[in-house]
């Protein structure tokens, strides 16, 4: 069941971002620490791996040659520089500054190191982060886990085509765009355990707003028919005043409006409801997440800026894309290398330029998995005209002996897309959700934060409780 779901995980992981990084926690003292590089322990010839306060540090030279790397020092300059591929790596021993190039761009990263009987150690996470390798650590083993993405892609083949697509979808993120369109729903749930009826809930609303490279405006209107809901507290309600609060609940979400800003540069979300008076706060206001400080509480060694950077990086390639996403799947064990290689085998198999039927509007490739019971089914098409890309097309159903519970299918030409999602759980639950949306290019700018009183959720959240 373990390899079911490494797949199927694997094929869903390639329409959304990966949007948790987990925690990579080390060992205590101990002088034992191994490394393993592809599924191998690292032979290391005298240095070996060692511990400083729960982090595990690797001798820089021996590490980066066993990766592959070219490692220079210049003597007069009292330079280390690694050289691998198109990244570059070099420092000062002896100083926390260590400047990272790759594709290109430069930018300083800060790291501790040790010195060691002139041996210099840096931690293994950063290796990780410098090379889009995912890092972890088997507590059970003592050992240190890094993946080289870039060798399972070396025989991959070609993502030329992909390279398109990306090629299309990066455009959207070099001018402003306005955006306006329209959604709706029905959702169908069990009144309650004993009672197989569904109780329809429906809703439809519009949206609209402006999308820059890092910044996001949105204005939404939503209009809910409440006569299932108001129907079940009149039956269910214990008493009239319970039942008084509940259809006051219940009137404000027949018409609901929310205005939401996101910028990425500052990891910054506000949100402006009217409703939070219900839950007794200023229904004016602006009430800000910030996601940095909750991705900082998390210890997961990564901003949400540089997670949103590495997502909407500049014309990233569909190959930086593969290494961008794996390099933050959670490795914990040993053996962990395996289903690794299987789930890279899954994206080459969906989407090198092998995977590809020429057909006369584009390049359509498809995935079809059954194992014990399990069907999933999934059909991506690059739309093209010509040599120019287009937009896509996506399907995936996903069920259990032969009954579908999930479809999706989502469309994009030029700039016009649409999405429909069905969730099907046969008398447990049945959604339905339509959305449609236009876009056109603008001169006008996304602003990155609102006027007015803005509000920490958080404390809001504190002080309500």
């Amino acid at each position: 069941m373990k390899h079911i779901l490494k797949k199927f995980i694997a094929v869903v992981s390639t329409i959304t971002m990966i949007a948790g990084i987990s925690s990579v926690t080390y060992a205590a003292e101990n002088n034992d620490i191994h490394l393993q590089i592809n599924g191998e322990n690292v032979a290391f010839d005298n240095l070996k791996p060692i511990n400083r306060q729960n982090r595990v540090f690797v001798p820089f030279r021996d590490t980066l040659q066993q990766m592959g790397a070219e490692v220079y020092y210049n003597d007069a300059e009292h330079l280390t520089t690694a050289k691998r591929g198109d990244t570059v790596i070099a420092f000062h021993p002896g100083e926390t500054s260590v400047t990272v190039t790759k594709n290109g761009t430069t930018k300083n990263l800060e790291t501790s190191m040790v010195i060691s009987s002139g041996n210099t150690y840096i931690p293994v996470r950063f290796l990780g982060e410098a090379f889009d390798y995912p890092v972890g650590w088997d507590d059970s083993q003592k050992t240190a886990l890094l993946i080289d993405t870039d060798k399972l892609l070396t025989d991959a083949g070609s993502f030329s085509i992909m390279n398109r697509y990306m090629e299309y979808n990066n455009q959207f993120t070099k001018q402003p765009y306005v955006f306006k369109g329209t959604f709706s729903f029905e959702l169908n749930m069990p009144y309650d355990e004993t009672v197989r009826e569904l109780m329809p809930i429906k809703g439809s609303g519009t949206f609209e707003g402006i999308s820059e490279q890092d910044k996001q405006n949105m204005s939404m209107a939503m209009q809910l028919d409440t006569e299932a809901l108001k129907k079940y507290i009149s039956t269910e309600a214990p008493d009239e005043e319970t039942a008084e609060i509940a259809n006051s609940v219940v009137s404000a979400l027949e018409d609901v409006k929310i205005n939401y800003i996101t910028d990425i540069s500052t990891g910054k979300m506000y949100l402006q409801c009217p409703m939070f008076a219900l839950a007794g706060m200023d229904g004016d206001a602006w009430y800000y997440m910030d996601l940095n400080e909750i991705y900082s509480s998390m210890d997961v060694g990564m901003n949400f800026t540089e997670l949103m950077d590495m997502v909407i990086g500049n014309d990233m390639t569909f190959e930086d894309y593969i290494k961008s996403a794996f390099a933050s799947v959670p490795l914990t064990s040993v053996n962990d290398y395996n289903d690794f290689q299987t789930s890279i085998a899954t994206f080459v198999d969906l989407f090198s330029d092998n995977a590809f039927e020429q057909q006369s509007d584009g390049y359509v490739s498809q995935f079809d998995f059954n194992e014990n019971g399990v069907d999933v089914h999934f059909t991506f098409k690059v739309l093209s005209s010509g040599e120019s890309v287009i937009g896509y097309d996506m399907n995936i159903s996903a069920g259990i002996s032969g009954t579908n519970f999930i479809t999706l299918n989502a469309s994009q030409n030029n700039t016009d897309a649409t999405v429909v999602f069905n969730l099907n759980v046969p008398d447990v639950l049945n959604m339905v959700f339509n959305c449609g949306m236009t876009m056109e290019p603008t001169e006008q700018k996304a602003i990155s934060q609102p006027s007015g009183n803005i509000i920490n959720i958080m404390d809001a959240m504190e002080d309500v409780a």
